[in-house]
């Protein structure tokens, strides 16, 4: 145990100096008794002192002024803890950027509420973690590499909250072939590290795979044993799919998808797929509409499922100045029903 305010022991020789007063105080008492003459004429109107409670209340009183001098003293144990070591994590933001993906069935759109819910990520990122980005409609593209600074995340938002006429197609079996390519490149360049690390697919999307080439990229992440966590954009209402904007993403929707009979097209969540994906690779689906859904899945995918690599010790001063107040109270207390 230290003391980090050493300063104030110079209390502690008052302690004995106000026993010594003390027992001058009973001294005193004790003669006043004696010069009255019978004490036993008193009992019946009086309450009389045993002598002992006396100095056992002199003792509480001294012992109280000690431990408040030693609590101003700052008392602090020096304990050592074993505090989790998590495994860093990988994680890849697989970002759907297709045409149904502007629809406004949700606030701003479906692609502006993925955008922010990663920013929700970036804003919880654990130090030792690293972000990327892909992108993709018909085919995927890398946006951002891996990174522990994904702030940069940010500008590519804004390019994509730029484009007028979104490109059409929706490939998710193409962004999981990239991705597990980024992976395989990550893991060539420092493979003893790439062992220490787990990687996470999270991929945020309406569900409306239009290409149907899913199965084998699928297999080839269930193999690799990584997880997928979905998170499903749009409503069950639909939305009118925008092919042309004036001013980007939260524009004016210059022209929609049409059947050919010139009647515009809704496009309706699908998460049947994304559950299935997620549920395949041992992830988990949430809907993207529910900030209480959303929530639960920053908490799994960045701290609840995330395995402990090892224990780490510590030195941790623990303050007990606290526990010297409440027993000088104590003794206060004592003594003045005693």
């Amino acid at each position: 145990m230290e003391f980090a305010r050493q300063e104030y022991f110079w209390l502690l020789p008052v302690v004995p100096l106000a026993m010594l007063l003390w027992g001058i105080g009973l001294w005193h008492q004790r003669r006043m008794r004696i010069r009255f003459g019978n004490i036993d004429n008193l009992v019946s109107i009086s309450r009389i002192s045993r002598p002992g409670r006396g100095w056992l209340r002199g003792l509480l009183f001294v012992a109280a002024l000690a431990l408040m001098a030693l609590g101003l003293a700052y008392p602090r144990a020096i304990v050592r803890e074993l505090r989790a070591v998590p495994t860093r994590t990988d994680l890849v933001f697989l970002l759907d950027t297709s045409p149904s993906m502007y629809g406004r069935d949700m606030d701003p759109s479906r692609l502006g509420r993925a955008e922010r819910i990663i920013q929700r990520f970036i804003y919880l990122k654990q130090p030792q973690d690293r972000y990327g980005l892909i992108a993709f409609n018909w085919t995927s593209v890398v946006l951002s590499y891996m990174t522990s600074d994904p702030q940069n995340m940010l500008l590519y938002f804004d390019y994509l909250n730029q484009q007028d006429m979104p490109e059409p197609g929706t490939n998710v079996g193409s962004v999981l072939t990239n991705a597990m390519r980024l992976v395989a490149t990550e893991q060539e360049v420092d493979p003893e590290a790439a062992q220490r690390r787990r990687v996470v697919l999270v991929l945020l999307s309406d569900g409306d795979d239009t290409a149907h080439d899913l199965e084998k990229p699928l297999a080839g992440v269930i193999q690799s044993g990584i997880k997928i966590y979905t998170i499903g954009l749009g409503t069950a209402n639909g939305s009118y799919v925008p092919l042309e904007m004036a001013g980007g993403l939260n524009g004016q929707v210059v022209k929609y998808l049409q059947s050919d009979r010139g009647t515009r097209l809704v496009s309706h969540a699908e998460m049947r797929t994304m559950r299935e994906i997620s549920e395949k690779t041992g992830g988990r689906f949430y809907r993207g509409e529910s900030d209480k859904q959303v929530d639960q899945a920053m908490e799994e995918i960045l701290f609840t499922a995330r395995p402990v690599s090892g224990f780490q010790s510590s030195t941790v001063r623990k303050d007990l100045y606290i526990y010297f107040l409440m027993a000088a109270f104590a003794c206060l207390l004592v003594g003045v029903f005693l």
